[in-house]
């Protein structure tokens, strides 16, 4: 069993939770509350959100099946690399649009989760 990839497993389950709740909350009542975005468009940005939902649980799904299997395993090698690109987006994001890091922290989960997956892989 590869502890590292288990804790992965555990923080990207962690990490989807905060999706749901906090993002539900924060994010998904005001989008389907306004009036403001056209129909289209306020209902793509809901079929993303869940998609994310999807991706978060897949991640876990991934290293959870990884912990099990060895450290060679292919899907932990996807979801470390997906991890540090989902990390990467976000500071990007925040650097071009000048959002605040403390705001926009969604980057410091996604690295832990990458380096989580780096030790798995180098274990």
């Amino acid at each position: 069993m590869n502890a590292w990839f288990l804790s992965a497993a555990g923080v990207a389950a962690l990490i989807c939770v905060i999706h749901v709740v906090a993002g539900g909350r924060e994010a998904v009542r005001p989008l389907l509350a306004s009036t403001e975005i056209n129909r289209s468009a306020k209902y793509t940005h809901y079929y993303c959100w869940h998609l994310v939902t999807i991706t978060i649980a897949a991640l876990a799904a991934a290293f959870a099946y990884a912990s099990r299997s060895g450290a060679s395993s292919d899907l932990a090698v996807l979801a470390t690399g997906m991890s540090f690109l989902f990390a990467l987006l976000n500071v990007i994001q925040i650097a071009i649009f000048r959002l605040p890091m403390k705001e926009f922290g969604q980057w410091i989960l996604f690295l832990g989760l990458g380096l989580l997956g780096i030790a798995g892989l180098l274990t």
